[in-house]
């Protein structure tokens, strides 16, 4: 009698997951990327400067917020839309919950910009307000909404 092998064909968020633990392993090097945070009235924005080669996992995003790829090329893979690569200069509106895993091609500088209603400069508290780190504490998250919304 023989056995059939079965391929295994993981989801995008298997893949995503395991890219992550792999990064988050005390045995993988990490680096510190540089960020610059600048405010306005109402507005954070973050921008990261992503060196070519580097590999990078950003957080969970609580709300629908702007992107701006501002130089460089880099492969982006996300659960909505699978693996893409994106040229500056691009401007892309993410939708709450999404994750994005890069790799950088080239040297890249990518910004976020959130809202910022108390124009608060706690980066700690901005963070708090908008990502999270992992699909757990993001379904947390949206649950609470619909409480408040339904007492």
């Amino acid at each position: 009698m023989s056995k059939e092998l079965k391929k295994v064909r993981p989801t995008i968020a298997e893949g995503m997951k395991e890219i992550k633990n792999f990064l988050m392993d005390p045995t993988t090097d990490n680096v510190e990327l540089p960020v610059k945070h600048s405010f306005s009235p109402g507005i954070y924005a973050r921008e990261l400067t992503i060196p070519e080669g580097t590999l990078i996992v950003g957080k969970i995003h609580k709300h629908r917020h702007h992107n701006f790829l501002m130089q460089g090329s880099i492969i982006v893979l996300t659960e909505e839309n699978g693996v893409e690569l994106l040229q500056a200069p691009l401007t892309i509106v993410s939708k709450p919950g999404t994750q994005k895993i890069g790799y950088a091609i080239t040297d890249t500088i990518w910004i976020n910009v959130h809202e910022n209603k108390d124009n608060t400069e706690d980066i700690d508290l901005i963070e708090s307000r908008t990502v999270t780190t992992n699909k757990e504490k993001y379904i947390e998250y949206q649950k609470s909404l619909v409480k408040k919304i339904t007492i």
